[in-house]
């Protein structure tokens, strides 16, 4: 999930950069080129070359997938394919129908109690990413007289926190999810999901959600007052590294425990994660300029970062809750389904 998540955060904390060096050099004009070259190229490479690894498509990979989830290339080399194996026929397997995506699917995850707190908390910690990323350049060109290159290189510090978030804080939480399967005498198998109905596993996430909620936390408010103060432009750089690290850390892992919750339809968990951080992050985005100017950069950053010191709350809460709240949602499936049978 670490290394997953980093492709994810490499787009708005890289970004940037790249589009400093273009408005810069090319005109802003050259951003949307860029964006629609890159696009196309994209999108060729997933439909000539990426495999199908939905389980519920292709179970462990062990299952040909079949129609519009085959790739070019994979199609392509099964019609090369002989459908006599050793002189033993093999029949062909049908083609699932196509069906449309269900977006209903992904509201309803919205709601159920312990989901809907962990979207509500990811979206509204992710935001605090999301308004420095989009105050920096207007709060930088200010304090510091920056141009539009100096400006998208300043996203470096931040993206590298990001990163080195993802790369390195996985091992942390296998290590911690290690010290609670041991102590619940639960036998972890590589390449096999565990069965979790009675595994704490909120605690084990969370466990290493909370460091980087206050991490994060510090930054915002460290990068408000170096900000105001026009203090040197390394400050504020440390901050952001700090920002990207903290932020990073804990939504990384709460998007984990959600999939963890949802492990039978981890798309329309992510889907769901998608849905809830964007909106409250564009929101968040649209108000931060008018709350620098209204009540300058420190108290602005401060006030997000008080909320982010009552967010908290609801990481302790769900760390204890949580467990009791899924088995007994649980419960109510499994009496709902006898019910129907009878």
């Amino acid at each position: 999930m670490g290394y997953t998540t980093s492709g994810i955060l490499f787009g708005p904390a890289f970004g940037p950069t790249i589009g400093g060096l273009l408005a810069q050099y090319l005109g802003w004009q050259s951003i949307f080129w860029f964006l629609a070259i890159f696009a196309g190229i994209l999108f060729v490479l997933f439909v000539f070359f990426f495999p199908e690894t939905c389980r519920a498509v292709v179970g462990n990979g062990s299952i040909p997938a079949t129609g519009v989830n085959r790739s070019i290339i994979s199609h392509l080399r099964d019609r090369k394919t002989s459908t006599h194996v050793q002189g033993l026929h093999v029949q062909p397997r049908d083609s699932p129908k196509f069906m449309l995506p269900n977006p209903v699917k992904t509201l309803r995850i919205l709601g159920e109690k312990e989901s809907c707190i962990i979207l509500l908390y990811n979206g509204l910690f992710f935001t605090g990413m999301m308004v420095v990323s989009a105050a920096l350049p207007n709060l930088f060109s200010e304090a510091y007289g920056l141009d539009e290159l100096k400006i998208g290189l300043c996203y470096i510090a931040l993206g590298t926190g990001c990163l080195v978030s993802s790369l390195s804080m996985g091992h942390i939480a296998d290590w911690n999810f290690r010290r609670h399967a041991a102590l619940a005498d639960l036998v972890i198998v590589k390449g096999r999901q565990q069965d979790l109905r009675n595994f704490p596993i909120e605690k084990v996430r969370l466990q290493v959600v909370a460091p980087g909620h206050v991490i994060g936390t510090i930054g915002l408010v460290s990068f408000g007052w170096m900000v105001k103060y026009q203090m040197h432009i390394a400050g504020p750089e440390i901050a952001l590294f700090v920002i990207g690290f903290g932020v990073s850390t804990a939504f990384n892992f709460t998007n984990t425990l959600l999939i963890d919750l949802h492990r039978h339809q981890p798309a329309t968990a992510t889907a769901a994660v998608n849905f809830v951080r964007c909106l409250v992050s564009a929101g968040g985005c649209a108000a931060i300029l008018p709350m620098c100017r209204a009540m300058n950069p420190g108290w602005a950053f401060t006030l997000i970062a008080s909320i982010y010191m009552i967010l908290i709350v609801v990481v302790f809460w769900v760390m204890n809750k949580g467990m009791g709240w899924r088995l007994r949602a649980e419960e109510k499936k499994i009496s709902a389904a006898t019910t129907i049978r009878v």
